[in-house]
């Protein structure tokens, strides 16, 4: 392009003065043209303009660089390494990881393939999760994993550690007034680093890169996903945002002062940036999930404006639990790994006449071998003790809908569970407040 433009212009000098106009054309496109391609010979930097807050804590021109990093163990079919991250109360920081890749995992020379990328992140109480790493190099994706306790391998401190995943460095430290020196400022900023880390890697198609997290990772799913342009396709589990709304995280910013609780939903919370997250976004959680309520639940996905919901009925709360639903799996093959698998996926519910009237995409209807439908009128429990009911739901192929009677006593939150003949489920939105006529 940039050749083609500058023979033409030297050419045209040639012409009579009419075509003065049209030299200056082609000599600010030529610059447009070598601008372009000094762009993108650049490395891959979050473009934060679309985030629209008044004071962004995070320097992600910074974090978009890849951090030095150090092999630990570059030989092992999955691999542990450390990298750089950002201070923390005034002392430099690194983090340890885990990575692998499908060339690693099977234990062959590189193949100088791209493969999608995913960074993992962990919940409370967690680690970087060799198994976690080990899953997904085995299904086509070079992935990293970090630890955001300031920990190793084996569970002892490294060199120059972060913050420990306490209650008091998570809520308490902004009591202090230094941002930076709350849990989540830094988890955050190490979980970007790992995917610049990731993108430096030859490896990596960066046109392909996900982040999924679990429990506590969830939440900072919906935090880097919101923040890190880069992304093309997020998967909290579990994790969102109103952290002033959750049955259990309430406590933790109910003890702050007034002024520190404000600063903390402000600067920390999801729901704060999920308004201008750019990437695809799946929310994966149960029904009656112990932190992660449905209130605020449906409140955070509704913030997001691309976006697929799944809602496990009774799943279980912990990292194993999290990381297994093939659902995840299907996700990410749709949206990074080129090999498309439609969910059972609906396009519309409508209420009329006393019934709850669900359309199916048209790919949808005829994958669709079991349907129910799961309401709740109970408010006085807490979420994880909710009682819920649950019914079939009758499939009617001929109009590609799936249609319910409203139970007579209405319904306070509800949902359509549906599963295609491999058993992998698709599910409504939360429905909220429906009544008989």
């Amino acid at each position: 392009m940039i050749g083609f433009l500058a023979f033409f212009y030297q050419n045209v000098s040639s012409v009579n003065k009419t075509m003065n106009r049209v030299k200056k054309i082609i000599a600010i496109l030529l610059l447009l043209a070598a601008n372009a391609h000094a762009q993108f010979q650049q490395p891959w930097v979050i473009d934060a303009r679309h985030i629209k807050v008044d004071t962004l804590l995070w320097d992600l021109t910074d974090l978009s660089k890849a951090p030095q990093s150090r092999w630990l163990d570059d030989s092992s079919a999955v691999r542990s390494l450390l990298y750089t991250s950002v201070d923390f109360e005034g002392k430099p920081t690194e983090v340890f990881a885990y990575y692998s890749n499908p060339d690693i995992i099977a234990g062959r020379p590189a193949t100088n393939q791209k493969f999608p990328g995913l960074v993992l992140i962990h919940g409370g109480g967690g680690k970087a999760f060799r198994e976690w790493v080990e899953k997904w190099a085995n299904e086509g994706y070079a992935a990293i994993a970090m630890d955001l306790s300031g920990n190793g391998a084996d569970g002892r401190k490294v060199e120059q550690p972060g913050p420990e995943q306490s209650a008091e460095i998570k809520f308490q430290n902004i009591e202090k007034g230094n941002l930076k020196n709350v849990w989540t400022y830094h988890a955050v900023a190490s979980a970007i680093l790992a995917h610049s880390l990731l993108l430096s890697f030859p490896e990596i198609d960066p046109l392909r890169t996900g982040v999924t997290g679990i429990s506590w990772g969830g939440y900072l799913t919906c935090l880097v996903a919101s923040l890190d342009s880069r992304f093309i396709a997020a998967a909290p589990v579990y994790g969102c945002g109103y952290y002033d709304e959750s049955d259990v995280f309430k406590q933790n910013l109910h003890a702050l002062s007034p002024a520190a609780k404000k600063r903390w939903m402000k600067f920390f919370d999801p729901s704060a940036y999920l308004p201008y997250s750019k990437p695809f976004m799946f929310f994966i959680n149960g029904n009656k999930d112990k932190h992660y309520n449905v209130g605020p639940y449906i409140k955070t996905y509704e913030l997001s404006k691309n976006k697929q919901i799944c809602i496990i009925p009774d799943m279980p709360h912990s990292h194993k639990d999290g990381w297994e639903p093939v659902e995840i799996k299907t996700f990410f093959d749709g949206a990074l790994n080129g090999n498309p698998r439609p969910f059972v996926a609906t396009s519309a519910i409508t209420s009329d006449k006393n019934q709850l009237t669900v359309l199916l995409k048209p790919v949808a209807s005829k994958q669709v071998a079991s349907a129910e439908f799961y309401y709740t009128n109970d408010v006085t429990s807490d979420n994880e003790h909710r009682a819920w009911n649950h019914i079939p739901a009758t499939i009617n192929e001929d109009t590609q809908t799936i249609v319910q009677p409203i139970p007579k006593e209405g319904y306070k939150y509800a949902f359509f569970y549906l599963k295609d003949a491999d058993g992998v489920s698709g599910t409504t939105v939360f429905l909220k407040d429906g009544k008989m006529d």
